[in-house]
């Protein structure tokens, strides 16, 4: 039986009283990750990239391309939207507590808390590279900042990039190599490849000839090497967190048309400065080492791919969120997008769990292309944007979503939409 704790002045955001825009644009950045995601799930190969190697070139144009566009405009966009998105989540809980004259952090504490086993579970079942563990760690430590005002918090933000750009630039030159590089030591770095290579090979056996339980793990192997990547940025997803809590106390969506003035500045500076940024993060960001078009690992690449990572992929998040709530607010909310939107966790667990079905299921793990693995990644989709309307046609919640607000909040929450309401 679970327990009651001291929200007994609170309850989730009712249907009705939700912004559709927030929850389009939550839509949007889940099924956008997915882009980026799926090139983790298909194959082992960047595990052969993080080793050192380029992957050989297939002669396939539009692989190449495709690799190249996914890092230029998915690689980190998505992600900085939704751990924006979770900042303002946290600001509308913040606000209300405030209003009902608590305090935020004990709510806060547990929904972040209850996070952590989901983003687990995610990560051995399903999917190594798992986003929900490391943004549980981030919303706790969000809690020392939640009684700040939002120009305090903005400086806080300003400073914790700063510094991150700068660390994450030095370090793009320390593990840069190449031609241009002076610090590629091949006998330091060999026992590292050497485990990748060993992990590369385990995963092939496992998904093309093991059992589920090979399959997972090779995941929590994977898990050690991915979410090491994860927690490595958690600094950045901090200061997106904070930017996203700062704009949730400013009141913008009390009423987001007021605000057209901002979103159009926002959408013009984001995109303009954003697309541009981020083109060396095609080549020599995380993905780019297998685009197959220049050496990813030289120093010039790598840095300006450090910075596209760091800055660059902020400003365009920003960009797209700015021109798709314009986008809504004159042509109205895209409903199918705000229902996966409003069943962000379960759509994000439920989008790994058919990507690794087809994967796994028909033994086409190192088998798919980049453009091949694109094909799925537009299945899942249509599933989402079918199935999550239906969902919410006669549940108030998503499924996980249901267990993780009713373990936050400390009651069972009402699951069916009642005769006559609007949810």
């Amino acid at each position: 039986m679970i327990s009651r704790f001291d929200t007994h002045v609170l309850a989730p955001t009712a249907a009705p009283q939700r912004e559709p825009i927030l929850d389009v644009l939550r839509g949007f950045a889940i099924l956008g990750i997915l882009l980026v995601n799926i090139q983790f799930m298909r194959s082992a190969e960047w595990m052969v990239a993080t080793g050192g190697d380029s992957q050989a070139d297939s002669g396939l144009t539009a692989d190449k391309v495709a690799q190249f566009v996914i890092g230029w405009l998915a690689s980190g966009k998505f992600l900085s939207s939704l751990a924006i998105l979770f900042g303002i989540g946290a600001a509308l809980i913040a606000v209300r507590s405030l209003a009902a004259g608590s305090s935020p952090r004990p709510l806060l504490a547990r929904r972040y808390g209850w996070l952590l086993p989901f983003g687990l579970a995610h990560m051995l079942l399903l999917y190594p590279g798992d986003i929900l563990f490391v943004y549980g760690v981030t919303g706790l430590i969000l809690l020392a900042f939640v009684n700040l005002r939002p120009v305090a918090i903005m400086l806080w933000a300003a400073g914790i990039f700063t510094a991150y750009t700068f660390g994450a630039v030095r370090l793009a030159r320390l593990f840069s190599y190449g031609a241009s590089s002076q610090y590629y030591d091949e006998a330091a770095t060999a026992p590292w490849d050497d485990a990748l290579y060993e992990l590369h090979a385990k995963a092939v056996a496992a998904f093309t000839q093991g059992s589920y339980g090979d399959i997972v793990a090779v995941h929590a192997s994977q898990a050690l090497t991915l979410q090491g990547y994860q927690f490595s940025a958690l600094p950045w997803i901090l200061a997106l967190f904070l930017i996203g809590y700062a704009a949730g106390r400013t009141g913008v969506l009390d009423d987001i048309a007021a605000y057209r003035p901002m979103l159009r500045r926002g959408a013009i500076i984001g995109l303009s400065v954003g697309l541009p940024a981020n083109i060396a993060v095609g080549f020599g960001g995380p993905l780019g080492a297998y685009a197959g078009t220049v050496d990813p690992h030289a120093t010039g690449i790598l840095v300006a791919a450090a910075l596209g990572q760091a800055l660059g992929a902020p400003l365009l998040a920003i960009g797209y969120l700015c021109a798709l709530s314009l986008y809504c607010l004159r042509h109205g909310p895209i409903r199918p997008l705000a229902a996966v939107g409003r069943m962000a966790l379960t759509a994000y667990l439920l989008q790994s769990a058919l990507a690794l079905a087809v994967i796994a299921g028909l033994r086409l793990y190192d088998q798919l292309s980049t453009s091949a693995s694109l094909l799925v990644v537009a299945g899942v989709w249509a599933v989402l944007l079918v199935a999550c309307p239906l969902w919410l046609s006669r549940f108030q919640f998503g499924p996980v979503e249901w267990l993780w607000r009713s373990l936050t909040y400390g009651r069972l929450q009402p699951m069916r939409v009642r005769a006559g309401s609007n949810a």
